[in-house]
This record gives structure tokens, sequence and C-alpha cells, in this order.
């Protein structure tokens, strides 16, 4: 949702988090997820970073992989998840029936019909007394004003095996003009328009910006983010930077060194220690594209 903007710090959370069901219920954008198909290699990092962390749970589980996918949307981390793992247990949460019915839809296709869809924000429902192996937050932390605090409560929530998976979120690489320019050099038409006609509206309107896609202007600083989720008990066994999107992304902007996604991966002890080095290995191996990880 468009509005005037005032500075970011006296946005609340519970502002943000109306402006987010505004726009998620909007018939525009409930139009483009129905009619948007992914090209078939774009955000590859999903199935690389799922895939090895599935992998590493595997052996401390004693029953089936559960896993929550918060702010799920239209379902892309849930149905990655149960790519990976087929015989897990899936939640999908959205605070949109829209988007949450788009899902369905694609689940039937999949042939995934056994995920749990809920309607929920994420702290309503991160408030019930549920455990999971696997807390994922696709392209989603970005919404929020603390995503320290989002993560440590969703930490509660965890089994005492359990990791969270954030991905797909923008880093501060985001708002400078190096990765505008080549985003803009590497777009396609449709994107190249959407990307002048956003420019032409913040040169109209210089303090309006989209409140639900709150800290996406500037991106997150993710090691300030690692270093304070530190202090709070939570480990990252992995903390990635890439190129994420369409192919000509991932193949330009590498050598740029615009790597402007982040992912990680976090626990709330020391048990995957050991295990980390064969982690990292895994994900630089199986990514089709450069990466560069963060100590």
């Amino acid at each position: 949702m468009m509005k005037e903007a005032k500075a970011w710090e006296y946005y609340s959370e519970e502002e943000i988090l109306e402006a987010n069901k505004l726009k998620y219920e909007s018939d525009a954008i409930v139009k483009f997820y129905e009619d948007f198909e992914e090209p078939k290699y774009t955000y590859r990092e999903y199935d690389v970073v799922f895939s090895a962390v599935v992998e590493m749970l595997k052996p401390h589980l004693s029953g089936p992989l559960r896993a929550v996918d918060m702010c799920g949307g239209a379902g892309k981390g849930a149905f990655t998840l149960k790519k990976c793992c087929p015989e897990a247990e899936v939640t999908l949460v959205d605070l949109s029936e829209k988007m949450l019915n788009i899902a369905r839809k694609r689940a039937v296709k999949e042939g995934f019909t056994d995920i749990e869809m809920v309607l929920s924000d994420a702290y309503s429902f991160l408030a019930e007394d549920r455990e999971y192996d696997v807390v994922i937050f696709s392209s989603a932390i970005h919404h929020f004003k603390d995503p320290v605090n989002l993560l440590k409560t969703a930490s509660k929530m965890l089994s005492p095996q359990g990791v969270i998976i954030t991905i797909a979120d923008p880093n501060r690489l985001k708002s400078t003009r190096r990765f505008k320019f080549f985003e803009f050099l590497a777009a396609d038409r449709n994107y190249k328009k959407m990307i002048l006609s956003n420019l032409f509206k913040a040169k109209e309107k210089p303090d309006v910006f989209d409140v639900a896609e709150y800290q996406a202007y500037y991106g997150i600083e993710d090691e300030l983010l690692c270093k304070e989720l530190r202090k709070i008990g939570l480990r990252p066994l992995i903390h990635l930077r890439y190129p994420a999107g369409e192919s000509c992304f991932t193949r330009i902007m590498p050598y740029v060194g615009l790597f402007w996604a982040f992912s990680l991966v976090l626990a709330k002890d020391d048990r995957y220690a050991k295990e980390v080095p064969r982690l990292r290995t895994r994900i630089k191996e199986n990514m089709p594209f450069a990466i560069s990880f963060v100590d």
C-alpha cells in the first residue's frame, strides 16, 4: 500500500502488518500471482539450500520432518520443501486468504494436497503451541520492522534439533546505484518498463513508498542482523550471499560483486557445528551460480 512516508522508526509493526494485509488482498497483486509462471531456472537457491538442510537434519529425526512456511504466500517455500522431502509434514501460513487460495490450486496441480494451509499473521501463529524441525521465512523478513524479534519468536517453535531458514531477502547492496544499473541492464523488456515506471513515480512523489515492503528499499544489514541474532542465542550455521532472480541476473551480477540477496540457516545450539563445512560444500557444489559465504 503506497502512502505518505514518515520516518521509518515511527511505523509500528502493526501498521506494517496492516499494509501487508491490504497489499496481498489487492486485485492487482492477486492477479499477478495467479498469472505468474516462474521461469524454470530462477531462484535455484531454494532447491539447493533446502536439500542440503534436509540432508543434515534427517539423521537427527525420529519421525517425519515437520516444517512450516511462514508468510508463505503462493507456496514456493512449502512446495520446494516437499519436493526435497516428500514425506515431510508441511504447514503453509499466510495472512491473505486470496494468496492461500492460489497456493491451494497450485498444491493440487503439484500433487501436494497434504499441505496444511493456515490463515494467520506471523506473530499470531507463532504464539500457538506447535513444534517444527524447520521454520522457513521465504522472502519474508524484510516485511517486518524488527527481524531479530521475529526470528527470536520463531525459535520458540523449534524442536531441539530444529533450524530456521531465511531465504531471498535483500541486503544493502539492493539500494546502491551499481545494483540499480546492472539490474536495469540485465532486465527483460517488461521488467525494464516496471523499473522506469517506479522511477517516474518516485520522482513525482519522492516521499511515497510501499510500507508493506518495509525494508526492501535499502535492504537489510545482514551482518548486523547476524550479530544481533548471536546475542539472543541463535547461531548462524550458514550466512550466504548470492545474486537472486532470473538467470541473466545470476550470470552477470557475480562478476561485479553484486551478491545482493542473502539466506541464513539458524540453530539454537552448537549441535551442528561439525556439520557446517559439509553443509557449505554441498550448497556451493550444487549452486548453479557464484555465491559468497560470510563468516
